[in-house]
């Protein structure tokens, strides 16, 4: 009987994703007794990266505090751009009394590019922001001018929200410094070999072994690579659009 697996791109998982997929994949492949279908030493080969999975497991989610960073990091994107929109929202308004705060406005959100800041990496971005505190906390006529469009508390907010991500991003370096490192992208590469190596094997014993029925094994391994590959699409889309896909939660299990 020829079948047909359906193959992810496994490298276009993210290492705190693979181990859910390799980890729904063997229990898939337990529901159907695969030393009874002739899958012995690949399925022996494949099944010996449990004990490694389940320490990067234990390794990636000892620390939470990458999902704080993502917050954060998203909050302070949706201020700054906010603070852009409300004052690019004043642009064709003539009132006196509107002009000389809105000319002070553009010339800084000008000088400091900040319509690019949120595109920026996180880094760059911490470090334009606290050029921007700076240059806002010294001009009392800055301030003024973020008052009258009623920006002042969203820009304190902005540059508290920024201070609190540097705190957490030198926490969290702290805290995996002193980690035992796991090559999860090591782990990755081979298991994903083996994954394959797998998949090949039950494709040949499908075709030498008609005597047995593969069908419902591959259909449940076609189900899960499936689903897979259309988040993987999915995501690609979004990042082509210009969404910010790496700091987005991980693509969830499928449901059984």
């Amino acid at each position: 009987m020829k079948v047909k697996i359906e193959r992810i791109h496994y490298a276009s998982l993210r290492v705190d994703e693979f181990p859910s997929v390799y980890g729904q994949t063997l229990q898939i492949c337990r529901r159907y007794n695969p030393d009874g279908l002739y899958l012995g030493k690949s399925w022996q080969e494949l099944t010996s990266f449990e004990p490694d999975f389940q320490a990067l497991t234990v390794y990636l989610r000892k620390n939470d505090k990458a999902t704080q960073l993502n917050a954060t990091d998203m909050e302070r994107d949706v201020l700054i751009n906010c603070i852009v929109k409300v004052v690019k929202g004043f642009e064709h308004v003539e009132l006196p009394e509107i002009k000389l705060p809105y000319d002070t406005l553009t010339a800084l959100l000008e000088k400091h590019r900040v319509k690019t800041i949120a595109a920026d990496s996180r880094a760059a971005e911490t470090e334009r922001l606290q050029r921007l505190e700076k240059e806002i906390s010294g001009s009392a006529g800055i301030q003024s001018a973020l008052s009258s469009f009623g920006l002042l508390t969203m820009s304190t907010r902005l540059f508290e929200v920024n201070r609190e991500y540097e705190s957490l991003f030198a926490d969290y370096i702290l805290e995996k410094s002193e980690e035992p490192h796991i090559d999860g992208l090591r782990l990755r590469i081979a298991c994903a070999k083996a994954l394959v190596q797998f998949f090949d094997a039950v494709q040949y014993c499908a075709f030498a072994h008609e005597e047995l029925d593969y069908t419902p094994l591959v259909n449940g391994l076609n189900q899960l690579n499936s689903y897979y590959i259309q988040q993987l699409k999915a995501r690609a889309t979004r990042l082509k659009n210009g969404k910010k896909t790496a700091d987005e939660p991980p693509i969830p299990p499928m449901e059984s």
